[in-house]
């Protein structure tokens, strides 16, 4: 959701803060050229790691397609995916896995997911849909080979309407996702209040992968205060008992008539006969603020999320803030991306802004108090500005992710006087 928060870190960016740091050791591992070199910019999604340790991720944009992003960005590219690998000598390698060209190919992928050894994306133009451009499809990316061989793309499902956004799996195979909603209508705006789909493989080989709705959001009926939720942006994820948890922007308690309406929690639950419908529960309604990411579901179905100015963690029908992100100067860094949760149930996240320099900072908060520890803090140079994404936890606690801006000077596809196209990092505690 980096299209969002532009604006917001524009209107903030000027705040300054000096936060204590410990010494933990920042690496960059790649800077993003930008679409002038075929390269991508601006990475905003999660990144995948191996057990060979290669990292894997898309840009939205860039990658040297003939394409023109949509407000607020117009950035140029169709975006691309790439694959990162360690050499002997401490370098790391960019392979361009794909890069998408419009037409049917498509633009524009929302991110990975690894399923079985493969990838599974969506690319939200593209396919036989109905919309202009196409509705985008579903793919599989399958590995070479031999080392030395290219990846396979194969588009599994055209979207016969605006795509489904998928970030979770099942062990039948099965993937879930979103359908956004207009809340920001532009182009092709998914239309109404969005949805929960799932998309499932042939019974047979050669079939075809069958779409379904499980749930359509109803929003806030007119005249009324509290709704089903509205606008599910940050998609769904599993939780050990099969039910299906997420978050919505908007359409859960409505202040006052026509006014701006907070968004909810919500689980999904499995039908308890095949064939039969899932029921959507809504377990909060915020009064104030919002979700602004995905929810990461903990140990006992405790959920944690990022809100406006805070972290939440969610249990027994309460949501309680942690963290303290406020500025010494007023105000609040900015937590977003979404919230990794490693197995000592410690909680990492970025914010856009704040840190000694102001360019955002990595996080850490330990249970049970969740104090928040500032692990770095970005100059705005060549190591990076404004992280964003879910960070990735590999071998030895080392945090993965990414940053939209910064890194090499010379690149300015974003533009509005931002340098640098984006980096991706590894932090070692």
């Amino acid at each position: 959701m980096a299209h969002g928060r532009i604006s917001l870190i524009m209107a903030v960016v000027t705040l300054a803060a000096s936060f204590p740091l410990l010494g933990q050791t920042e690496t960059v591992l790649y800077r993003f050229q930008g679409q002038a070199a075929n390269d991508g910019f601006a990475p905003s999604t999660a990144l995948s790691l191996d057990a060979a340790g290669n990292l894997y991720g898309v840009t939205q944009y860039g990658g040297g397609g003939p394409c023109t992003g949509t407000f607020p960005n117009n950035w140029p590219g169709c975006g691309m995916i790439f694959q990162l690998s360690p050499t002997p000598n401490g370098a790391w390698t960019e392979n361009v896995i794909w890069r998408f060209q419009s037409g049917a190919d498509g633009s524009f992928p929302s991110g990975l997911l690894a399923v079985g050894g493969n990838f599974w994306g969506v690319v939200n133009t593209g396919g036989s849909g109905s919309c202009t451009g196409g509705c985008g499809y579903l793919f599989e990316l399958t590995p070479p080979a031999t080392p030395a061989g290219s990846w396979t793309k194969t588009d599994v499902f055209d979207f016969p309407t605006p795509a489904c956004v998928i970030t979770a799996s099942d062990a039948a195979g099965n993937v879930y996702g979103t359908v956004w909603g207009n809340r920001f209508p532009a182009g092709n705006g998914s239309p109404g209040n969005g949805s929960v789909c799932e998309l499932s493989p042939p019974a047979t080989p050669g079939g075809s992968w069958t779409l379904t709705d499980l749930y359509d959001f109803k929003g806030v009926a007119r005249g009324q205060r509290e709704g089903d939720g509205a606008w599910p942006y940050f998609g769904v994820m599993f939780d050990a008992d099969g039910n299906l948890w997420g978050a919505t922007a908007g359409g859960g308690y409505c202040g006052r008539s026509g006014g701006p309406c907070t968004g909810t929690l919500f689980r999904l639950t499995p039908p308890a006969t095949t064939g039969g419908n899932w029921t959507e529960s809504v377990v909060y309604r915020w009064h104030a603020v919002g979700p602004t990411s995905p929810v990461t579901v903990g140990k006992g179905g405790v959920l944690f999320g990022n809100g406006v100015n805070e972290d939440y963690k969610f249990v027994n029908g309460k949501i309680s803030a942690i963290g303290d992100f406020s500025l010494p100067t007023g105000g609040y860094s900015q937590p977003t991306g979404g919230i990794l949760r490693d197995e000592a149930g410690n909680v990492y996240g970025g914010t856009d802004i704040g840190g000694q320099f102001n360019q955002g900072t990595i996080y850490k908060l330990m249970p049970p108090t969740y104090a928040t520890t500032y692990l770095y803090s970005f100059a705005g140079g060549t190591d990076g500005v404004f992280p964003n994404g879910p960070l990735t936890l590999g071998l030895g606690g080392a945090l993965y992710g990414t940053t939209w801006a910064g890194g090499d000077p010379g690149c300015n596809d974003l533009g509005g006087g931002y340098h640098g196209c984006g980096i991706v990092f590894r932090l070692v505690q």
